[in-house]
């Protein structure tokens, strides 16, 4: 783009490093070219403008809608209570229609913890992997080429930092189960 068609407040998409990010001009600044913040909140200079590569047309914003307010008005053990969970035993944060169903993507040991409770038996991080990725628990983000060995090492790591605290058992090389607790 040209440094004329760069505004103040404007939204564009910017090449930054390897990535292309939508940003938001917030100052143009003669001796360091424009003051920009990215999606996440994240501030930074960008010097030249042909790393703008083009202008995002903000939607147009919908007047907020009302709600009648009505008083607020609850029991003061209310909150203590839904804290654990509704009465079906789902966690706190699930209401009934999504108590049975995995979360959304997680962690790799994350979804190793959860696949290692299904199965309630020792699994390998081969297998926790694979079933991970097949049931979309989890994903690579980097596209490694070795996620067994990492999950194996983070397991390792926990079993050896916490020791009877971790969450992991030993059962032989490169078998783990959940510690009972």
């Amino acid at each position: 783009m040209d440094r004329e068609e760069i505004e103040v407040g404007g939204t564009y998409t910017c090449r930054i490093g390897r990535n292309t990010v939508v940003v938001r001009v917030t100052a143009a600044r003669p001796d360091i070219g424009w003051t920009v913040e990215t999606e996440a909140g994240r501030h930074m200079a960008v010097l030249d403008p042909r790393r703008f590569l083009a202008y995002r047309a903000q939607p147009a914003p919908t007047p907020p809608t009302e709600a009648p307010s009505a008083p607020e008005t609850h029991a003061p053990d209310e909150d203590a209570t839904n804290a654990a969970g509704p009465a079906t035993g789902a966690p706190a944060g699930q209401d009934e229609a999504t108590a049975g169903e995995p979360p959304a993507k997680t962690s790799l040991v994350g979804a190793a913890i959860l696949l290692m409770k299904e199965a309630n038996a020792p699994m390998r991080c081969m297998d926790l992997v694979k079933k991970a990725a097949e049931r979309g628990l989890w994903s690579p983000k980097r596209g490694g080429k070795t996620p067994e060995r990492t999950l194996y090492a983070a397991i390792e790591r926990e079993i050896e930092k916490k020791g009877d605290a971790s969450r992991f058992r030993k059962i032989e090389r490169g078998l783990f189960a959940l510690r009972a607790g």
